[in-house]
């Protein structure tokens, strides 16, 4: 039944390469839902063999049509290759190419061997929407074609390819098909919070790739200065394998004997990052061994993320707090604070003991839970909307030096944070630290362009002293009006231009999409995986689906939180 499933499949996904009109440019969810945890797909895609007297142009197309094929690592993409090309061929990073250009604009014509020729060349064309690394990570593409060469020779079987690049090329329709997202899990430097790298590995075998990542693997190199890893260097798995079993849902994850010699703190964070990585995967519990012998380790308490599930507002001419069937409930000594300072926007610290605000003017204030505030930089012009971070200090920045940050921590003075590889922005229209501290996602312009960056804060000893290299996210040609984290793996942005408001719900490592607002939208706040916009006249817009409604009226500011207290 599976393979004929498959057939059907892999006939759909022929039968679409054929067709120009299919449209792509239509809503998107990031990321995939959980499969059942048995380790495997629930079908698979088989792709066919070579044909006997195919020609060389028709053993390119069904080489990189069986791409779609990722058991046995790929072994029936390889029965194109010759015998001596075919082990060295490495399948592990990805092209996603957009299905309609390619079927839209072709690859020249196949070439025709001159008689008595034993070899050919054909080039192929594609569009790519994005990569992924051997590694995993996913990284959004230019959109320029890019044209692919592969070397063919006459032998036994028939046309085979002894010359291609590495890597497969998969339509973005079918990678979410072979390829499934998985979160590796690290640590906030202080070991509060856990951290996701959201990378994408082909879904068979899944929990072995996630655990192989984790433990021999390095983090995404952009994220690297901004985590802490439990695992030490010396610290490697003994098996390349992790079984399932209760149905599936239980790991065993074998280590070399280095892990016997380490403390049971370290253990136990090991575990932790083991047991929510392979989480991500549908993986509910871990056994760690050495040889047979289990290793004896719980998983240490985080803290979570999370927020409170009423919004933030503050409605005209009254109070602020957490709105609730039409009521607000006031942040004990903030609302007041809040209140006095005529603010504009407000992001309230996990603690609730301060906030970061900004008033009418631009000024940026701190407001505590006794009633009083303090001004942190009254000079109002240019001033972004500041931020607050898991040590309640408050990050401000402006416009037109989007290289650099000032951070002002609760007690001590003010510190200048670089940003110095930023060299490619000239703008800055909204930035925000995510909520576990380690990573600060902006909204930048770069020539006619604007760009969504992320990117990971290093701090010493707690206090922050550099933004490291951005990661592109999203590029657009609209007008980037505001951004907010919206839970550990997505930044939820406010877009706008001629043809009006957009949300785009971009996941850290992954492909986004996007909605239209039909009313005009101004400011963006998330809830747990949600969204919140504020509109000019006052509406509080929530989404039901494909659609937005009105939750409330005479919203005067659309708070930010940063968290709940513990």
């Amino acid at each position: 039944m599976r393979r004929v499933i498959a057939a059907l499949a892999v006939g759909m996904l022929l039968l679409l390469a054929g067709c120009t009109g299919l449209p792509t440019s239509g809503p998107v969810q990031p990321g995939l839902l959980p499969r059942e945890a048995d380790d495997s797909p629930p079908f698979d895609l088989v792709p066919d063999p070579p044909q006997a007297g195919a020609s060389p142009q028709q053993i390119v197309d069904g080489f990189l049509r069986a791409g779609v094929g990722a058991q046995n690592d790929w072994q029936t993409a390889r029965e194109y290759l010759t015998t001596d090309f075919a082990p060295q061929w490495q399948p592990k990073s990805v092209t996603i190419d957009r299905l309609s250009e390619r079927a839209a604009a072709p690859s020249s014509p196949s070439p025709t061997p001159s008689q008595g020729s034993d070899s050919v060349e054909v080039t192929q064309r594609v569009t790519a929407e994005a990569f992924v690394s051997e590694t995993g990570e996913y990284t959004p593409a230019d959109g320029r074609p890019l044209s692919l060469s592969f070397h063919l020779v006459q032998t036994d079987e028939g046309w085979r390819i002894d010359r291609a690049p590495d890597g497969i090329v998969l339509y973005q329709e079918v990678f979410p098909s072979v390829f499934r997202s998985a979160s590796i899990m690290y640590f906030d430097p202080t070991y509060t919070y856990l951290v996701p790298d959201v990378r994408w590995f082909p879904n068979t075998l899944i929990a072995a790739r996630v655990a192989q990542a984790l433990v021999d693997g390095p983090p995404s190199e952009w994220l690297s200065r901004g985590i802490a890893n439990a695992f030490p260097d010396n610290v490697t798995l003994a098996s390349s394998a992790v079984p399932l079993e209760d149905g599936g849902t239980t790991a065993q994850v074998e280590f070399t004997p280095a892990v016997l010699a380490l403390d049971d703190r370290t253990l136990d964070r090991m575990q932790t990052q083991l047991e929510k990585s392979l989480e991500s995967v549908g993986v509910a519990e871990v056994q760690m061994t050495v040889g047979t012998t289990p290793v004896t380790a719980e998983a240490v308490a985080v803290r979570s993320t999370r927020v409170n599930s009423n919004p933030l507002v503050e409605i005209a001419g009254g109070e602020f707090g957490f709105l609730s069937s039409n009521t607000v409930e006031a942040v004990p000594g903030i609302s007041g604070a809040v209140r006095e300072i005529d603010a504009a926007s407000v992001g309230l610290a996990a603690d609730r003991g301060s906030a970061a605000v900004q008033n009418t003017d631009g000024a940026i204030l701190r407001a505590f839970a006794n009633g009083t505030y303090e001004v942190l930089d009254g000079s109002t012009v240019d001033l972004v909307v500041p931020s607050v971070d898991t040590q309640s200090a408050v990050w401000s920045a402006s416009t037109s030096d989007p290289d650099a940050f000032t951070v002002y921590p609760l007690e001590g003075e003010p510190v200048a944070v670089s940003a110095s590889l930023w060299t490619a922005a000239v703008e800055l229209s909204a930035f925000q630290v995510s909520r576990d501290g380690t990573r600060l996602a902006a909204l930048v312009r770069t020539g006619d362009r604007t760009e969504l960056w992320v990117a990971a804060i290093t701090r010493e000893g707690g206090v922050p002293v550099a933004v490291g290299e951005p990661q592109v996210l999203a590029t657009t040609s609209s007008v980037g009006l505001d951004l907010a984290w919206l839970d550990d793996v997505s930044v939820g942005v406010l877009l706008t231009s001629e043809q009006g408001a957009t949300v785009l719900l971009q996941p850290v490592g992954g492909r986004g999409s996007s909605n239209a607002v039909t009313s005009g939208a101004v400011g963006i706040s998330g809830g747990n995986s949600s969204v919140r916009l504020r509109t000019s006249d006052g509406a509080l817009l929530i989404q039901r689906g494909a659609n937005w409604e009105e939750a409330a009226g005479d919203i005067a500011v659309l708070g930010v939180q940063q968290g709940s207290p513990e």
